[in-house]
């Protein structure tokens, strides 16, 4: 290993995993997903480093690492064993992407053998080699020194500065104490604690260390700004956040600071050019109060609430701002003038990945009251209320198909007594089963959207139930105990369903048909399935007979935008 270069292929396997992990570890872990290294020893099934998504935990990618310095050709291609047998391990998760990552650039015969494992797996096979990870160290270059450090320690055990290397467990803080005691020594009024930052900016705070450091050793800063035309959005928002204070990051860039002048003592006053302002909230000083909003009608009657904890608050010479966190995955921000007079805005977000379907139908209802209430009473810390007359029309409603799927997970909710968390990502068949299920608890009939079928083996005897399922087909009730279904990282289980068929025939039956007349049946497989891909109904006998009906009829989906099953207009009644 050369100081400041990785030569991947001359690394040993323990340095080469350790370096990989803490590579895409960091480089995978942002704020809304997550990286971690699977200790291997009991088993790592298929994953080195997983990815996955911070609030719903669902699995994005799979990296998989294999020390093969040599390749994975020639004389080792029985390596390749290896890797397919990480592979099929992985697909046991189902990731979206799986990688492999390998201490030399593969062949284009290597990428095709690998991405011929899977076997019509939906899977992004990829590959990560010396070159990817060289732009990555390139990225991240305190990783690639502290894994090259050896090197460094020698020359400054050379001029007696050994700590320097901060390799030892007290270095750093002998070399912060060192400089400490040295800044501490110029004013007798002022500390100055000084930090850098995990994105690597450096940043000082002046602390006063005596009651009268103001008036005995003022420190000011005096500057002048100015906006072209090109800067009117800018200008706006420093305007704003003079009047009402700001919450977020606001950075003046150096063409419009004209001139900049820290003014006190000798040790701090200066003129700087080329500066960059940065005006915004400091540290963690927030502590956050209750917030209420309540919509109401032209009566002045509460229509519907949401509750929350303000995250951020600001003031400036002219009113106040602040944000809140509210139930269901609400947030709002409020520009409050001082003067009642004036007009003040509220915007309104939602993020509804990992909220509950019944925080999330409060926001709803919550929105639709909204539009038609022409006041909201907000309260802070339980004082108040501040009544704001609104505009109800710039409100707008929700999709009609997605309130629809939100009251469907809430009554799944409600009878299996339990939190359905909605994910990232929805899609057609988490519309459908939510509404199956829920038809399923209201004692009702519907079509299961899957052509599937039910298998069995013959035992070799005549039957003639058999005979009329290999001719001309009949009516076939099969009941299935536990049945269960994975739905929004929950198993949602019922005690007894039953899947009818008002027509079914055997699968292949002139084959069936030739072993059952040669004597030879007895052990062959069969599967039975709905002709002419009619659906089959599926109900529970229990829910349908404590909801009172006499007869079981199949129900359509009936969910706006998503098709019906091809076959659900052929269906008779299904009585019980």
């Amino acid at each position: 290993m050369e100081q400041g270069r990785i030569r991947w292929s001359h690394l040993d396997e323990a340095t080469f995993n350790e370096l990989v992990e803490t590579l895409l570890v960091r480089e995978f872990s942002t704020d809304g997903q997550i990286a971690m290294a699977v200790d291997g020893r009991g088993g790592d099934e298929g994953i080195d480093i997983d990815v996955r998504a911070k609030r719903s935990d669902q699995l994005i990618r799979i990296f998989q690492l294999k020390y093969f310095p040599e390749g994975f050709s020639g004389g080792f291609v029985n390596r390749r064993t290896q890797i397919k047998r990480s592979l099929q391990e992985a697909l046991k998760h189902n990731p979206p992407a799986w990688t492999l990552v390998v201490p030399r650039n593969v062949t284009v015969k290597e990428r095709q053998a690998v991405r011929a494992m899977r076997k019509g797996h939906d899977v992004r096979v990829s590959f990560m080699t010396p070159t990817e990870m060289n732009a990555l160290l390139a990225k991240h270059r305190d990783i690639e020194e502290r894994f090259t450090v050896d090197r460094a320690v020698e020359l400054l055990k050379a001029v007696n500065r050994e700590e320097a290397a901060m390799i030892r467990p007290g270095d750093l803080r002998s070399e912060i104490d060192r400089i400490s005691n040295r800044v501490e020594g110029r004013s007798e009024y002022w500390g100055t604690a000084f930090a850098v930052e995990p994105d690597g900016s450096y940043q000082e705070t002046y602390f006063p260390k005596r009651p009268d450091a103001f008036e005995r050793e003022p420190l000011g800063a005096t500057f002048t700004l100015s906006f072209s035309e090109e800067d009117g959005p800018l200008k706006t928002q420093w305007e704003s956040a003079m009047k009402f204070g700001t919450i977020e990051r606001l950075v003046l860039p150096t063409h419009t600071v004209q001139s900049f002048e820290k003014t006190g003592p000798a040790w701090f006053s200066e003129v700087l050019e080329h500066v960059e302002l940065e005006f915004g909230p400091v540290g963690d000083a927030h502590q956050p109060i209750s917030v209420r909003i309540d919509a109401r009608d032209d009566a002045g009657r509460v229509k519907a609430t949401l509750r929350g904890k303000t995250t951020s608050f600001a003031h400036g010479f002219g009113g106040y701002t602040f944000d809140a966190a509210l139930e269901g995955g609400v947030n709002q921000r409020w520009t409050m003038p001082s003067d009642s007079g004036e007009a003040g805005k509220v915007v309104f977000g939602a993020e509804f990945e990992g909220a509950s379907a019944r925080e999330i139908r409060r926001v709803l209802r919550f929105n639709a009251a909204m539009t038609e209430s022409s006041v909201l009473g907000v309260y802070l810390n339980d004082s108040g209320p501040t009544l704001l007359t609104v505009a109800g029309d710039e409100w707008g409603s929700p999709d009609p198909q997605f309130v629809a799927f939100i009251e469907d997970v809430c009554a799944l909710e409600a009878h299996f007594d339990l939190d359905l968390l909605l994910p990232h990502h929805i899609d057609s068949s988490d519309l459908i089963w939510a509404r199956i299920l829920r038809l399923l608890i209201e004692g009702k009939a519907t079509a299961h959207p899957h052509n599937g079928t039910f298998g069995g083996t013959l035992d070799g005897e005549n039957d003639p139930t058999l005979d009329v399922l290999l001719t001309e087909g009949n009516a076939i009730c099969v009941d299935r105990s536990g049945f269960e279904i994975g739905f929004f990282g929950e198993r949602l289980v019922l005690d007894h369903v039953r899947y009818y068929a008002h027509h079914a025939m055997v699968d292949d039956a002139a084959a069936v048909r030739r072993a059952i007349d040669a004597g030879a049946a007895a052990g062959t497989q069969i599967a039975i399935r709905p002709v002419d891909d009619i659906p089959w109904i599926i109900y529970s006998p229990e829910h349908a007979t404590n909801a009172g009906r006499a007869e079981v009829v199949p129900q359509p989906w009936g969910i706006d935008g998503v098709r019906e099953h091809p076959g659900f207009g052929r269906l008779p009644r299904l009585e019980k």
